[in-house]
């Protein structure tokens, strides 16, 4: 089994971008594709802290994941999670698909997975407007 955020507004469609996530809902998510629904984790918002340092908090308080789904995640951020052991993967679609998918193809991913295995945003600038970094 392992543990999955997902950067989500509503628990349905994984449609938020991973530095402007105010909660990641987790689940339990075994290699069967069965899963569980954990609890969901609210991003504190300082609104004066800079991207880099709230992306860090953000990555603090899902340091007992295995994954992170989100919508769309800066390469910084991807290579944070990375340092954590942390797989991120950039992705729209439904949750329930995208765990489904994952916990019956997890094994394979785990082991296999590239770095910079996301579809992430760019480098200094993304055109998403999110300041990623």
């Amino acid at each position: 089994m392992s543990k999955v955020a997902v950067a989500s507004t509503d628990g349905i469609t994984i449609n938020e971008h991973f530095g402007r996530a105010k909660e990641f809902w987790i689940y339990e998510v075994a290699e069967t594709g069965a899963y569980t629904f954990l609890e969901r984790r609210e991003i504190p918002q300082d609104t004066n802290a800079s991207h880099t340092h709230a992306a860090s908090k953000t990555i603090e308080l899902l340091a007992d994941v295995a994954v992170v789904l989100a919508a769309q995640i800066g390469r910084q951020a991807e290579a944070e999670l990375q340092t954590k052991g942390i797989l991120s993967f950039a992705l729209n679609r439904p949750v329930d698909k995208a765990l489904v998918a994952y916990g019956k193809r997890g094994k394979y991913i785990k082991g296999n997975a590239p770095l910079n295995a996301t579809a992430s945003c760019g480098a200094n600038s993304c055109g998403c407007s999110h300041g990623c970094r």
